[in-house]
């Protein structure tokens, strides 16, 4: 997957589960990303990043957590005509703080896609903003 350059993102901050552990997951989206969050259909183009970092005891506060180092990065990127086989979305993740070391390569229709099918009505996006 080739990920376009991101010129401006926007950033939220919130805890979440995954995979049975606790993280801190950071998400970003472009313009048109954040588009579809309003519309509840993201237009071509569309990219969605979310970094998972690992979370920690705070040794000076009981009770709080702290973000610690990136466990990896999942990468969602919106081209129908590219990604057909996969509801129009391409998907990777990215190891630790690396931009080249790929965890799903040619396996994203089984390992990304077919969790994701569940959320078709939501145009395959699980995140959603509260209102």
């Amino acid at each position: 997957m080739l990920i376009p350059p991101i010129v401006r993102m926007r950033t939220v901050r919130r805890k979440l589960f995954f995979n049975g552990a606790t993280h801190v997951a950071t998400p970003r989206k472009n313009d048109k990303g954040m588009e579809g969050y309003r519309t509840g259909r993201f237009p071509e183009g569309s990219i969605l990043v979310y970094d998972f970092l690992k979370t920690e005891d705070d040794a000076y506060s009981e009770g709080r957590t702290n973000e610690s180092a990136r466990r990896f990065t999942s990468v969602m990127v919106k081209d129908s005509k590219r990604y057909s086989a996969t509801g129009g979305w391409g998907f990777e993740e990215f190891r630790g703080d690396s931009q080249t070391d790929r965890m799903i390569g040619a396996e994203a229709p089984t390992k990304c896609y077919a969790c994701h099918t569940s959320q078709k009505d939501r145009d395959y996006v699980f995140s959603a903003f509260r209102k």
